[in-house]
């Protein structure tokens, strides 16, 4: 009787155990497969398009390019340079026409009038008068350094000069063409220049700066961009009731500040 039940115990165990779920282990096959990604760089040696004084870079931090009008002429402004350090616009100076006088008199530039490119903006506003540097010049930034000069003095058609008369850059100011609300700026730039026949500093980046595009503003587009370019002319000059012209130079070169 006792083999019996131990039997049937045995029995009932072995079935228990035949009976229970076995513990599944999977062994680790994950597996990994390289692709690739490339990006290559040019140079671009074109000649940039200028951009708008007032907002270089949109919200985006994409470029607002405009179409400037030259203000002597009325037509389309001389080009910009080509290559990898440029200067890409430079404002002329309009001074309008003036009764002759005894007296010292200053007259103000016009304002740099110019078309917006993006057709759901302005189609043509002014701003202030400006001249527009891009370096993009491969590797680290090098630097820069940009020069005014009158290359003579303004004279008639004839030959006639208009003895003593001086040229004056005030309220100037640098703003960053790359980005909007960006804190970068230059090393040097001039408040106020006196155009003579020598070659004046206007702005300049030491070696690490400067990169990309850069305006150098004479005003804002707040309350003087009509008055920050500026021609004196004594009273005791002669003038003749004809035009005078004269021509600015604009030099950059890759010496970097100190």
């Amino acid at each position: 009787m006792i083999n019996k039940k131990i039997l049937g115990l045995a029995g009932l165990a072995s079935l228990g155990l035949a009976t229970a779920p076995l513990a599944v282990v999977y062994a680790d096959t994950s597996t990994s497969l390289e692709s690739n990604a490339a990006v290559t760089f040019q140079q671009d040696t074109s000649a940039k398009s200028p951009l708008d004084p007032t907002t270089p870079a949109n919200d985006d931090n994409t470029q607002n390019p405009v179409s400037p009008i030259d203000t002597v002429t009325g037509t389309t402004p001389n080009a910009g340079t080509e290559g990898l350090l440029t200067i890409d616009f430079a404002s002329s100076f309009n001074f309008g026409s003036q009764d002759i006088s005894s007296a010292t008199k200053t007259y103000s530039a016009l304002p740099q009038s110019y078309m917006q490119k993006d057709s759901s903006k302005v189609s043509d506003t002014t701003g202030p008068n400006f001249v527009q540097v891009t370096d993009v010049r491969n590797g680290s930034a090098k630097g820069w350094s940009l020069t005014v000069k009158q290359n003579d003095d303004f004279k008639t058609a004839s030959g006639v000069a208009l003895a003593g008369a001086e040229i004056k850059i005030s309220n100037g100011n640098v703003l960053n063409g790359n980005a909007t609300n960006s804190s970068s700026t230059l090393s040097s730039y001039a408040s106020d220049i006196s155009v003579t026949q020598d070659a004046q500093s206007v702005m300049g980046a030491k070696a690490g700066e400067g990169f990309g595009t850069w305006l150098y503003r004479m005003g804002d587009n707040n309350t003087n961009a009509g008055n920050s370019v500026t021609l004196t002319v004594p009273g005791s000059a002669t003038k003749e009731a004809e035009r005078y012209t004269t021509k600015l130079t604009w030099t950059l070169s890759d010496t970097a500040v100190e």
